[in-house]
């Protein structure tokens, strides 16, 4: 049974001991440290939320979000400041414009109200394309995908060359140029370019009112629609069928104006199989200065070619093919009209994934005149005829 006993400790001094056994007790009891950090965040939170709470009117009232968002009756802290500055609000807002163009769509003069709810509300409205007080808008902008649902039972059926125009085909609008308004005119049979215009209400300076800080406008016969409507024309002179798309991509806003072209783009492929070239056009966001061919001033043109640096983009190599051949069409057409290198890769793709051949195109600037862009557009239909003759466009499977 020896070999079960506890040693046998001996201590010669009675302080030794008594630490030993001091020692042995606290390591025997867990150490529990207190989180310092924690409790007083904990703590801070409860003061703030006693704090909200106790400024909460007894009675609460809910505000639909349906309600008409207004100003406050009593002057902002912003109009105070502009007030003890002795800045007039119209300064403001000139400076306003041009710090923020946007903005310059969003305030008129008329409503102009230096408050910061107001400058807030408004141009989320211009540039985003949601008003706050619509619960439809406010679900669409989280779902995209609602706007483009529509009161129908089942898909609407495939639309094949030569058949019968569907009803959505035929929709028209009389402010619309060419083709008796139709918001899709087509030219030709079989169309094999597609056109539609993103941005689609980009105007002129010469041909907008002063006052916007941007020159955009929804008068058709003055924006680059009415100059994808020229190109189509021109095109179909050349012998290509062509079909415009003239929806307003632009309704909703200019963030939601890719989002909207994407599904217009995408309604162009379903209605029109034949198509074997989509084209976006534009004009550049800068100033451009013409270019002067055989003595008449004509419009520059840059092809934009999405890569797939940011999103996937499958067809980024044969669109800059398609843009290398239509960039050295265009400098045989009329020598000079080209801006720049010709061509602008960027990290964005622009709805440049759709198909190969799926170009952005560029025509002059916000200075240019439509004079200079109606004969731009016709150098461009020869050269996009050229190409296509030679084969550059075929639609991989």
């Amino acid at each position: 049974m020896a070999r079960w006993r506890q040693p046998v400790v001996i201590w010669l001094r009675r302080a030794k001991k008594n630490r030993y056994w001091a020692q042995k007790a606290r390591g025997s009891r867990p150490w529990r440290r207190i989180p310092w950090a924690s409790a007083g965040l904990y703590g801070a939170t409860l003061l703030l939320a006693a704090a909200v709470l106790s400024k909460m009117p007894a009675k609460l009232t809910s505000i639909p979000v349906s309600t008409q968002l207004t100003v406050p009756g009593h002057p902002s802290w912003l109009d105070r400041a502009l007030t003890h500055w002795k800045i007039p609000a119209a300064t403001f807002e000139s400076w306003l414009n041009r710090g923020l163009p946007l903005m310059g769509l969003a305030m008129e003069p008329q409503n102009f109200q230096v408050h910061p709810r107001q400058l807030l509300t408004a141009g989320i409205r211009v540039v985003a394309g949601v008003r706050l007080n619509n619960l439809n808008d406010l679900l669409a902008a989280e779902i995209p995908q609602l706007r483009t649902v529509k009161p129908l039972v089942g898909a609407p059926p495939r639309h094949v060359s030569g058949a019968p125009r569907l009803n959505g085909q035929n929709e028209v609008n009389p402010l619309l140029p060419g083709d008796q308004g139709r918001v899709w005119a087509k030219l030709g049979s079989n169309p094999i370019v597609g056109i539609y215009q993103t941005h689609s209400h980009e105007s002129f300076w010469p041909y907008v009112p002063s006052g916007p800080a941007a020159p955009y406008s929804t008068d058709w016969s003055k924006t680059i629609v009415q100059v994808g409507w020229w190109l189509s024309e021109d095109l179909h002179k050349e012998g290509v069928s062509v079909v415009q798309s003239r929806v307003d991509n632009m309704s909703e806003g200019l963030l939601a104006s890719y989002s909207k072209s994407f599904y217009t783009a995408k309604q162009l492929m379903s209605w029109y199989p034949s198509v074997r070239m989509l084209i976006d056009l534009h004009r550049s966001a800068d100033d451009v200065a013409p270019a002067v061919i055989q003595g008449a001033q004509v419009s520059k043109i840059l092809i934009v070619v999405g890569t797939s640096q940011l999103l996937p983009n499958p067809f980024w190599r044969q669109n800059l093919r398609i843009a290398q051949e239509l960039s050295k069409a265009l400098k045989k057409v009329a020598p000079g009209i080209s801006l720049g290198k010709g061509i602008d890769m960027v990290p964005y793709r622009y709805n440049q994934q759709l198909m190969p051949a799926d170009l952005m195109i560029e025509v002059g600037g916000p200075n240019s005149t439509l004079a200079e862009e109606r004969l731009a557009v016709d150098d461009l239909a020869k050269a996009l005829n050229n190409i296509i003759l030679d084969g550059m466009t075929t639609r991989s499977n």
